[in-house]
């Protein structure tokens, strides 16, 4: 009977968590729900879920319960120097059965103060990418059994995906109005670019246009690559395999450049830090006019939802681009036109 009330506790906590996902929440909100739901039936003092900038290496703050405002304004949680939050970005749950004694906290006096004892971190992790780490805290000594660590980790896995689901959403949401407003091509661009390394949590991205002859690429635009890799030299089609397949209409991606081929300049990606690399063809019509790329600083696997997700993006650049070239190509006329008039007025006025 214990073991039925057990299960049927576990069924509501993730039911509620799920209503709480598929309402239409903002992301803090969201997650603010989450850890109370978490905090109220598994009888907690207090959780708290902090997303990794990949930057900074640091974790930041983005929803808490049952913690004072001293306590989170005690310092940003850098990760080299917090043990617990280095084994779970390692995809490690971690538990702290009382602080006086175990070691692993960046501020051990800070959580002491806060009568904090006990400490459970687990990751927030899609497959194999780290977004950051979700913790549950007691005010006495406890040691947190392995289903309950299971449980806390599922909860985790449904936090991660809500906060993809969220950037994702909200990337194509801030890239279409962009689109929708200005024709602006580099500030569409770059809007574009920065959503796609906050949404896909990588490290770099870049847009690259077909020339004229279709022989090489041309930069359009960056976000997180350094100038002395864009200017490492042209990229050619020819000498660029990955480029060639995405050029034919199909995603492509290389897992770790250290062992695969596909690149044209292995070696400078490697010193500017790039592991891995997704490409996805911009397309206007049923024409691929250039290759938009996202850059990993560990090797992964893109996932089916992130090649996805990149297409989406690409399209929606590839219709900033063709709405800007109508446009220059408009205003020239326009201006064409305008000359034409003012030469046959001034030719009827002194005539």
């Amino acid at each position: 009977m214990q073991e039925d009330n057990e299960a049927y506790r576990i069924i509501r906590i993730i039911y509620s968590i799920a209503e709480v996902m598929n309402a239409s929440y903002k992301q803090q909100e969201l997650l603010q729900h989450m850890l109370e739901i978490i905090v109220r039936e598994l009888g907690y003092k207090a959780a708290s879920i902090r997303l990794l900038d990949q930057e900074r290496q640091t974790l930041e703050m983005q929803a808490a319960v049952g913690l004072s405002d001293r306590y989170l304004a005690k310092g940003p949680v850098e990760v080299t120097h917090s043990p617990i939050d280095r084994q779970v970005l390692q995809g490690n749950a971690v538990a702290l059965h009382d602080i006086l004694h175990d070691g692993g906290l960046q501020y051990p006096d800070e959580a002491r103060a806060e009568g904090i004892r006990s400490v459970l971190a687990v990751p927030l992790r899609i497959r194999d990418r780290n977004l950051g780490v979700l913790r549950v805290y007691t005010d006495e000594p406890h040691r947190f059994a392995q289903d309950e660590q299971l449980l806390v980790g599922a909860i985790a896995n449904l936090a991660a995906r809500a906060i993809r689901n969220a950037y994702m959403y909200h990337a194509i949401h801030t890239i279409a109005s962009e689109v929708n407003s200005s024709l602006k091509l580099d500030k569409v661009l770059k809007a574009l670019l920065r959503n796609v390394v906050e949404a896909v949590n990588c490290k770099a991205a870049s847009i690259r246009l077909l020339g004229r002859r279709k022989r090489r690429l041309h930069l359009m635009a960056a976000q997180g690559l350094s100038d002395q890799y864009l200017q490492k030299g042209d990229i050619w089609v020819k000498d660029s395999p990955i480029d060639r397949e995405v050029l034919q209409g199909r995603p492509t991606m290389i897992y770790d450049i250290q062992s695969e081929t596909g690149l044209q300049y292995p070696q400078e990606a490697l010193q500017e830090g790039i592991r891995s690399v997704l490409a996805v063809p911009l397309r206007v019509h049923d024409q691929i006019i250039g290759v938009l790329r996202a850059y990993s600083a560990q090797p992964h696997r893109f996932s089916e939802e992130e090649v996805e997700f990149l297409e989406t993006i690409a399209n929606l650049g590839a219709v900033a681009i063709e709405n800007a070239r109508l446009h220059e190509a408009l205003s020239e006329r326009y201006e064409a036109a305008r000359e034409d008039w003012a030469g046959w007025y001034r030719f009827l006025t002194f005539s």
